[in-house]
Parts: C-alpha cells; structure tokens; sequence
C-alpha cells in the first residue's frame, strides 16, 4: 500500500506542522490563498490517514475547497490518495470495466444493473462500488443487486471468486478503504459535500481497463477529463486504462435513453469521443409508481420483459415504464460496446444489444416472479481493451 510514497511526485508528510501549512495555503485570504496542487491534495487526504491531521483540520480544508470550487488537480491528487488506502490485493483482480455508482436515482431504479448484468454474461468482468450511505433515501443499487443475483463482496478474495464464476460483483466503498467512513462522518456532521464525492468515483480499485465516469452539473465534464488525465500520469497502474465520461441520469452512472449523449474517453494514448443517439424519443407517462420502484419489479424486467413491451400479456410490464427501462438498458449496452471497441458503431451495437437480451436466459436461470405479477397485474475486434471484445454478435 505504502509504494506510492516512494514515487517521485508522491511525498508522504511526515510531521504535523506540515499537515497545518497544507491549511494555511488554503486560508490566507482572497489575495494570498490558492489552491492545492496535485501533491499537496494528495498529502492533505494522506496526511489525514496517516495521523498527521485531525477531523477538524480537514474539515476546514474540506469547506474552503467547496467555497472556492475544487480544481481537477484536487481531485485527482484526493482520489490517488484514497487509492493508497485500498489493499493492493484489489489492483490484482482481473476487471475489464470499473463501474462506480454513487449518484443513486431519484425516481426510477438503477437499470444500469440490468445492463451490467447482461455484459457480464458476454465474458465481460465487471466491477461496481458505491457508498449507499451518502444518499440513503434514493434509488440506491446496493438495494437491488441481491435481487438480481449479483454478489456483495467484502474482500478482495470475495471479489475473485464472484468475478470468476458470473463475471460482476458489487463492493461498498467503505470495504475498499477506512477513509470512506471518516468522509461521511464529515458530510454528514457539515450536510455539504466535498472533493471526496468526486474524488472516490476515479478510484478505479482495480485498475480496469476501461473505468466509467459520470458527471451531473454542466462544466464538471472537464474537470473529469482533467482528473483522468492526471491520474494516469502519476499512477503507472493507470497507464492503459481509459476513462468514458458522460453526463449521467440523476447524477448516477447510467446513460439517459431520452437525450442524445457526447461520451468523451480520455487514454494516454489519444482521446476521442462518441455520439450516442436518442433511443427513446417522445415518450411521455407518468413516474414511476410504488411497485415499479420495488426491488422485485426490477427482477422481474429481467426475467420477463421482451423487446415487445407494448405487446407484452402482462400488465406490469405494458407500461411507460417498462419503455423507460428497456431503452435504457439498450443504451447503456450499446454505449459499453461501442466503449470497448470503436469499430462498433450504432447500428451494430443496437443489434448486438438486442440479442443478447433476447438470449439472456440461455446464461441465467427464472426465478421468483411470480408474488410481483399477481400484485401488479467470435470476438467484433479488440481495441481499447486488448484482452476485450468477448461479445460475439
């Protein structure tokens, strides 16, 4: 855990006084205050960890950051902090995508899960985390995941056995490192958030090669970018991963089928960007109702809903909803794809996602639907990931 002391960018603080002029450069007025750097960020959230400073003085630090704004530099030195913190064991599971959740939908459920779950089926290995404490009274996925049949892991060995037998497992956050408790002990004592709600979507733990990043409030898109970019810079393990950031649904990291999306990926190697298309235009219908946010609803989409919803005999999944949940599904499949290798495109990805939802039961056993029905009546190429492209269409 301790290596990354030893890189020359990243200096570990030693005394306590240094701790106390990390606050002072942050606190000498309108003319003489600035922000952090990369190493100085790094050694505040460090520092914190290792002793040198106390819940007070990092509350301070915390707070003056959010008045002025947190730089990507910030971030990004506050994300490869809490980086070190995590048992190197994590950075040596196999993951082809980093999936980080920690926005949590208002009124809708996480359907990125659905969609998750289907590419896991196709080879690819995939890790969610998130921290459901942040935001308990949303649509949360630690809430769901047990009715689809994903694990939630604790440790890193918990982790590989779920990853190698269906592909996809989910880890709160406060498993991966202690200062993810101490963090919310402070959002919840000040009720304002700080760089760490930024800052532990980055962490990537184990180094996917492709890692997912959503943003909500405009401009925050290029921060992210520069977040990526530094971060791969100072951390070898991050050299060949690639970072996709779009604007998520509700702040959370699903594509929005009703809008057409900009995905823009970072890499050391070049950027780019894709164009991803409304999938769902002019649906209008009401929220979603009490059953349709129930765990079981969610489970039973993927047991039961067709690509023919409207068409569908079953009342519960005749509905806008169900639309809703379909697109969405599609579209964040087809965007993975397309992630994962830029010969997909559109066209190609649709139809890929298509079948295989069509044939999602061929690799998952029916179970358990039928309470929520009575209530509610050869590889396409590899490119960005070169042991990816596990899909065949």
């Amino acid at each position: 855990m301790d290596s990354y002391a030893t890189k020359a960018r990243l200096v570990n603080i030693t005394e306590s006084h240094e701790y106390k002029q990390l606050i002072r450069i942050l606190a000498r007025g309108k003319k003489g205050s600035r922000s952090l750097n990369f190493l100085e960020s790094y050694q505040l959230i460090r520092g914190f960890y290792d002793n040198f400073g106390n819940v007070t003085q990092l509350s301070v630090a915390l707070m003056l950051m959010r008045v002025k704004g947190e730089s990507a530099e910030e971030v990004a030195g506050a994300a490869i902090a809490l980086k070190t913190t995590i048992e190197s064991n994590w950075q040596q599971l196999d993951v082809d995508i980093d999936w980080p959740c920690y926005g949590a939908k208002r009124d809708q459920l996480p359907y990125l899960l659905l969609s998750a779950k289907l590419l896991a089926q196709q080879g690819y290995r995939i890790l969610l985390h998130g921290d459901d404490k942040a935001l308990p009274h949303r649509q949360h996925i630690a809430k769901f995941v047990d009715e689809l049949g994903i694990s939630t892991v604790s440790t890193a060995a918990e982790a590989n056995v779920a990853l190698k037998s269906a592909g996809i497992c989910y880890v709160s956050a406060d498993k991966l490192s202690a200062l993810v408790h101490s963090f919310s002990v402070i959002h919840q004592e000040l009720g304002l958030r700080s760089l760490f709600q930024s800052a532990i979507r980055c962490i990537n733990p184990a180094n996917a090669r492709l890692s997912l990043r959503c943003y909500f409030h405009a401009g925050l898109d290029d921060i992210h970018f520069n977040v990526a970019r530094l971060m791969a810079k100072n951390e070898p393990n991050l050299h060949q991963s690639n970072v996709a950031i779009f604007k998520g649904y509700q702040g959370e990291c699903e594509l929005n089928s009703r809008t057409s999306t900009t995905i823009n990926i970072f890499s050391l190697s070049g950027q780019r960007q894709i164009a991803l298309p409304t999938q769902l235009d002019g649906l209008i219908g009401r929220k979603a109702n009490a059953i349709e946010l129930s765990a079981q609803w969610l489970s039973l989409l993927w047991h039961e809903l067709s690509l023919s919803v409207n068409h569908h005999s079953d009342g519960a999944l005749d509905s806008a909803e169900a639309h809703r949940a379909e697109a969405t599904v599609m579209t964040n499949v087809m965007a993975v794809l397309m992630l994962l290798d830029s010969s997909i495109q559109v066209d190609v990805a649709k139809s890929m996602a298509k079948t295989f939802w069509q044939q999602r039961h061929q690799n998952d056993s029916i179970n358990g639907v039928t309470d929520l029905k009575t209530q509610a009546h050869c590889k396409p190429g590899a490119d960005l990931i070169s042991s990816g492209g596990k899909a065949c269409a």
